[in-house]
């Protein structure tokens, strides 16, 4: 069970919104919509009918409804209970000199006109009890709080006190704000700590919002950091505010329904079909980067399992770092008899690197032999694969040394205009290393899906998808490989596309 946070894309990221009876910590800087956030969460609570609970540690009523005057929030609600707890300099019945003791609202001591509470765990907890149970809570700000314990351990107990009460005692889903990563500098004089790092240990998940300039303007930004067992969007989002409270942006991150395939062609990784959208769309192009580390073959050779077993014609200029014997002890194993294949045109072979043996039908070396221009060879193809749709897996680091910019960027506009069909789908791939910035950006510019896999300095590899009018544009996914088929995995993305929307 999930409560909505009142933002439909946020919702979304969160796989249906905050895990019911759980604490989240919402952290940011001054400023970002932490507060917001907050009343958004209680209001949509009160539109579901459901007790909320407000708890300020930093302003006074007054303060409260100033700041969120500019919204539609119901303030004077029936089930909506606003108080403060704070920490002021004042006299304890343990203490003869002036101390930190707990105030509400107003600065209203909490025992009686002269004595108060210390501003101790035990205390708040016991002040804050009253108020349940309760279906929702925010706590703004739990750095307010910071100077009721001593030290960062016991600062962390006490935090767990104010959940373990939020959750278990009053049932409610909780948000905690915070301030971002730095501490509060002091209360009353007292030395307080970075609330956000103590508490997000505490905490189910947590989501960070901050501003950023985007060439000369600021911008206001959220992601989902963790959330415990939910698969979440780990994507950013813009916010901005409106009346009803934050706004989270985009909706959707590809292009609208009448520029979308219709059709795809799946790699058999459905992670990677997940994250894509469905797969490659059919009667497209897909530039498939790599960083010389993080090997593309695996998606590759899934590709061409799919397309002999959908009856299509395959393409092939073979990868420069898989010799002949090593590539066709893996089409044998994987996708059927190579030669047979060859025999059979299903399969043709551009051997740029003159490495292969010409014996075989349907090699063709289109720079060793004058009479096998590329051009000349791509007719031949046309002719022999008869009704057959195509797929194109080209090796671009392997034309590299016998065809300049020029000749690859000619080859590349001829196909495209008299040797695919409409139903043809090409794959390009390469390490943009090793074959230059505007090459690479050529082929990028005129690919319609864009995939990066790299391995970081952790020895992970990750998939992105970087352009696509269909799937979960800007995902970075997790890849880890397996001995059964596909041999390939890829983390999923936090839900199926519904009718096309990615967000």
């Amino acid at each position: 069970m999930v409560d909505s946070t009142g933002s439909t894309v946020l919702d979304r990221a969160l796989d249906g919104g905050l895990p019911e009876n759980r604490t989240i910590l919402v952290t940011g800087g001054p400023g970002t919509g932490k507060s917001t956030l907050g009343m958004q969460f209680l209001q949509t609570g009160l539109e579901n009918g459901e007790n909320c609970l407000f708890v300020s540690t930093e302003q006074t009523g007054d303060e409260i409804r100033a700041s969120f005057e500019p919204f539609s929030f119901d303030l004077d609600h029936d089930a909506l209970t606003i108080t403060s707890v704070h920490a002021r300099r004042g006299k304890t019945l343990e203490d003869d000199e002036p101390v930190l003791t707990l105030q509400t609202f107003d600065d209203g001591p909490t025992l009686d006109d002269e004595y108060a509470a210390p501003f101790e765990p035990q205390y708040i907890v016991e002040e804050l009890s009253s108020y349940g149970p309760v279906d929702r809570v925010v706590l703004d700000s739990v750095s307010g709080l910071s100077a009721m314990g001593e030290d960062y351990d016991t600062y962390r107990r006490a935090v767990f006190d104010l959940v373990r009460l939020f959750n278990d005692e009053f049932g409610a889903t909780a948000i905690l704000t915070a301030e971002q990563s730095e501490a509060t500098g002091s209360v009353e004089g007292e030395q307080s700590i970075a609330a956000s790092d103590a508490v997000q240990f505490n905490t189910h998940g947590v989501i960070r919002l901050w501003r950023e300039n985007v060439e000369g303007d600021y911008h206001r930004f959220v992601e989902v950091m963790k959330m415990r067992g939910v698969n979440h969007d780990t994507r950013v989002f813009e916010l901005d505010f409106g009346d009803d409270g934050l706004r989270t942006y985009p909706r959707m991150r590809t292009h609208p329904g009448e520029f979308r395939p219709e059709e795809f062609f799946g790699t058999g990784i459905d992670g990677l079909d997940a994250l894509m959208g469905g797969g490659v769309a059919l009667g497209g192009n897909l530039l498939l980067q790599h960083d010389g580390q993080a090997s593309p073959h695996s998606v590759l050779t899934n590709l061409l399992v799919r397309a002999i077993e959908d009856d299509m014609a395959v393409l092939l200029v073979p990868p420069v770092e898989l010799p002949p014997k090593r590539l066709r002890s893996i089409i044998d194993d994987r996708v059927g008899d190579m030669d047979g294949l060859l025999n059979d045109d299903r399969l043709f072979l551009l051997d740029f690197t003159n490495i292969w043996e010409n014996t075989r039908r349907n090699v063709f070396k289109p720079v060793a032999h004058e009479d096998e221009t590329t051009e000349s060879v791509f007719r031949t193809i046309d002719e022999r694969r008869g009704d057959r749709s195509l797929l194109s897996l080209v090796n671009v680091e392997a034309q590299v040394p016998v065809l300049d910019a020029d000749e690859l960027r000619q080859v590349r506009f001829w196909e495209e205009e008299n040797f695919f069909r409409h139903e043809d789908t090409s794959v390009y791939f390469f390490n943009p290393k090793t074959i230059g910035e505007q090459l690479s950006m050529f082929y990028k510019n005129g690919a319609w899906q864009v995939l990066r896999t790299w391995i970081d300095a952790n020895g992970l590899q990750y998939v992105k998808l970087e352009k696509s009018p269909s799937g979960y544009m800007g995902s970075t996914r997790l890849v880890e490989y397996s001995d059964d088929e596909p041999y390939m995995n890829v983390q999923r993305p936090p839900r199926p596309p519904r009718g096309g929307d990615e967000s």
